[in-house]
């Protein structure tokens, strides 16, 4: 069995990363009109709870699944220093 994945599965790993992308996005703008729409104050810090985990959730969650699914060997992290090399 090889390591590399098929051009199916490759094209439906994108679409899920965009698919969460676009989910937190629009649990962003369900926030923000929660928030422009109602008087009532905990309806606001509903929306503003709703908006801050959408904007955490649309960044952390699509990183995570291409990390997950990174071809092995061609992973890049964000590191400070570079690896050291075996002497």
């Amino acid at each position: 069995m090889t390591d590399q994945p098929s051009p199916t599965d490759v094209r439906n790993r994108f679409l899920i990363i965009n698919a969460a992308r676009l989910a937190g996005i629009a649990g962003a703008v369900f926030g923000v009109i929660l928030i422009g729409r109602f008087e009532q104050m905990p309806l606001k810090l509903l929306g503003g709870a709703l908006v801050l985990s959408s904007i955490y959730m649309s960044w952390t969650i699509p990183a995570a699944l291409a990390h997950r699914w990174a071809t092995p060997g061609n992973v890049q992290t964000n590191r400070r220093r570079p690896r050291k090399l075996p002497k």
